[in-house]
């Protein structure tokens, strides 16, 4: 279902702050191809709670339908998806599983059912071997309802994905509204520049800035740690700025941070274009938590 990171994780991004200094050398732009493409993490948020009956029409005995209903229970719950190993509950989303013997291989057809009894979502299952299935090997419904499990919550991301297309009120079918609180933690003018810069380019085409959190669908925050010399003369200075995302709820919903080391003292008064390169990778990836949380990459799911 959409994307949201998963309780208690966030999605780190790892971010070399290019161009820190004149005459410092190439440094490596992870953003400037395809910004925050490594590291990301979609999370789905699924219904409320879904039910994972024993399969009465899977070709299994009900002892080993109800083994197999409870490992796939326990695989999703790993994934963040609040299954519980049970019959349907009236109000809940289910999971209808049945399987066909086609030639010498058993093909189990996983299908997912609104609360008000509609198919939103189905796929085969991987094929696994006719004798095998009729053995109801105790590790082998372990490894199929593990199988059966990730694939069951793509199912889940497209049906969500298809949701939000449908709703007007969707992050997919408009602007996203981002309240940029500022930097804090900066040496010399480097809160006043890093700030100036990020409300520059954080409106795109899908994001918008306001200047106030009511309404806001995420907030964003930077803050600036640097270290102390490691000498006191021509040292080495370890500067972290960190971007932190969160949603309309008040959760994070990623973080960006870069890391870098400076000559000691050159970021003590004016930042310049310092602050102008930090703040270009930065909102690239900013850019990509958001969209990742909202679903974007995902197609809708098609029911059957």
């Amino acid at each position: 279902m959409s994307v949201m990171l998963p309780r208690a994780s966030a999605v780190a991004l790892a971010l070399s702050l290019a161009g820190l200094l004149a005459g410092c050398g190439d440094l490596p732009q992870p953003f400037a191809e395809n910004p925050g493409a490594e590291a990301l993490r979609l999370a789905t948020p699924p219904p409320a709670r879904l039910d994972i009956p024993p399969p009465a029409h899977a070709l299994l005995a009900d002892a080993q339908a109800q083994q197999w209903s409870q490992a796939l229970a326990d695989s999703l719950l790993l994934k963040e998806v609040p299954a519980v190993a049970q019959p349907a509950r009236k109000g809940d989303w289910h999971l209808v599983v049945d399987a066909s013997l086609e030639g010498d291989q058993v093909v189990p057809r996983y299908r997912i059912v609104s609360p008000a009894g509609k198919v939103r979502a189905s796929a085969n299952g991987t094929p696994v071997p006719a004798d095998a299935w009729a053995s109801a090997d105790p590790a082998l419904l372990k490894a199929n309802a593990q199988l059966a499990a990730a694939q069951v919550s793509t199912m889940l991301t497209g049906i969500q994905a298809a949701v939000a297309q449908a709703d007007p009120n969707s992050l997919l079918n408009r602007p996203t509204r981002i309240w940029f609180t500022g930097v804090t933690g900066a040496p010399g003018n480097g809160n006043l520049e890093l700030a100036r810069q990020m409300a520059v380019l954080l409106p795109d085409g899908h994001n918008t800035l306001q200047t106030t959190a009511r309404n806001a669908d995420y907030t964003v925050s930077g803050h600036v740690t640097i270290s102390k010399p490691d000498r006191a003369s021509d040292g080495v200075q370890h500067i972290e700025i960190v971007w932190t995302v969160q949603n309309a709820k008040g959760h994070e919903a990623g973080k960006a941070t870069q890391l870098h080391d400076v000559p000691a003292h050159s970021l003590d008064g004016y930042w310049g274009d310092v602050a102008a390169d930090a703040a270009q990778e930065a909102a690239s990836g900013i850019h990509e938590v958001i969209a990742n949380n909202e679903g974007r990459p995902h197609p809708p799911a098609s029911g059957s």
